[in-house]
């Protein structure tokens, strides 16, 4: 490995004038720059900016941004604990984490919110940028100083350092060929969307219809705010089942899928339509169990943390270049292998 006293040995310079040139510091004669910059380009030389701000004792700070924990079903826990064991691993080189957690289904965002995020003064930031709108507005006006990751979900129009997600589009193209393949013949399919302004569910659900066009089935697509109304899902339900006596099939946008579960159970909706959607949370392991839900799709949330809070660290500390995608795999999860996927309920991975 290149050393600054390697770098002065070839320049025939001391250590203190490399020290000079390479952080601006001081003057140095042009001609003995000139030397000390060829020695470099010979060598190959990259300082050592990890080690460098450590001995100055400098900390990092990555600011989280996302729902909180418990919402759709515990599902953001997953990839808080991501964040939380990257955290505990860097934790000797002065990194610290700091969850700035939202209401992803309340009415906007604080006023105060994208104030108290640049209150945490942070040297990056990790985010789930569900909220369309407000989230495009807010990095449209981002200090570029600031670099951020993106995981769960993308944004059209915008740079982040890194994208950590599924391809959303594919992802509902593969729901639609697991339905197909246990739906009866002729039958139809509904499609639950659960946040119209989700750009990601939004991917899902044009891959989706693109799937069942090709197949020549019908797709319906009907928005429940599940989140924010839990009963919405009977209403529309009760709208399917009236509309279209011959439904095979649902598909649920995001981890509430257990909430549909529930409602057809308790509607005794027969024969009962297939159902798809995603994250294997603890209460979509129990409905997989049952059989009040055929295939869950997992997006692997606790890896898409912890390698959100890596990424950061590679660009900021390490000073190397982040991966501009880390595509996550599209893992397909029954009963049968739901234990080989599993062994905490709240877990996946």
């Amino acid at each position: 490995m290149t050393t600054i006293r390697h770098i002065a040995e070839i320049a025939g310079v001391s250590i203190g004038t490399v020290d000079r040139v390479l952080h601006g510091r001081g003057k140095v004669a042009q001609a003995t720059e000139a030397r000390v910059r060829r020695a470099i380009a010979e060598t190959a030389y990259k300082p050592n900016v990890f080690a460098r701000t450590l001995k100055l004792g400098r900390r990092f700070r990555f600011g989280v941004v996302m729902p909180y924990p418990e919402q759709d079903g515990g599902y953001w826990r997953l990839p808080l604990h991501g964040v939380e064991r990257a955290g505990r691993e860097l934790a000797s080189q002065k990194v610290e984490t700091i969850p700035l957690f939202f209401d992803k289904y309340g009415d906007g965002l604080p006023g105060d919110f994208f104030g108290r995020i640049a209150d945490t003064k942070p040297d990056g930031l990790l985010v789930a940028p569900i909220l369309t709108r407000l989230f495009i507005d807010f990095f449209s006006s981002l200090p570029d100083r600031i670099p951020y990751v993106f995981f769960d979900s993308d944004l059209p129009g915008l740079h982040p350092l890194c994208v950590i997600t599924q391809n959303a589009h594919r992802s509902g193209r593969l729901a639609a060929e697991l339905l197909s393949k246990i739906m009866r013949e002729e039958t139809e399919v509904a499609v639950v969307k659960v946040m119209p302004d989700d750009y990601h569910l939004a991917a899902r659900v044009e891959g989706f219809l693109a799937y069942m066009a090709s197949a020549g089935r019908r797709a319906h697509v009907h928005e429940a705010e599940i989140g924010r109304d839990p009963d919405s899902i009977h209403r529309v339900l009760s709208v399917c089942r009236t509309r279209y006596p011959r439904l095979g099939g649902l598909f649920v946008t995001n981890a509430l899928t257990y909430r549909v579960a529930q409602a057809v159970d308790r509607m005794q909706m027969h024969p009962r339509p297939a159902l798809v959607g995603y994250d294997l949370i603890q209460a979509n392991a129990g409905w997989l169990q049952r059989g009040g839900i055929d295939f869950i799709i997992s997006q692997q949330p606790e890896m898409q943390g912890y390698l959100g809070i890596r990424q950061l660290y590679r660009h900021v500390v390490l000073n190397e270049p982040p991966d501009a995608r880390v595509s996550i795999p599209l893992d397909i999860i029954t009963r049968e292998n739901m234990s080989r996927n599993t062994e905490n309920p709240d877990k996946e991975g």
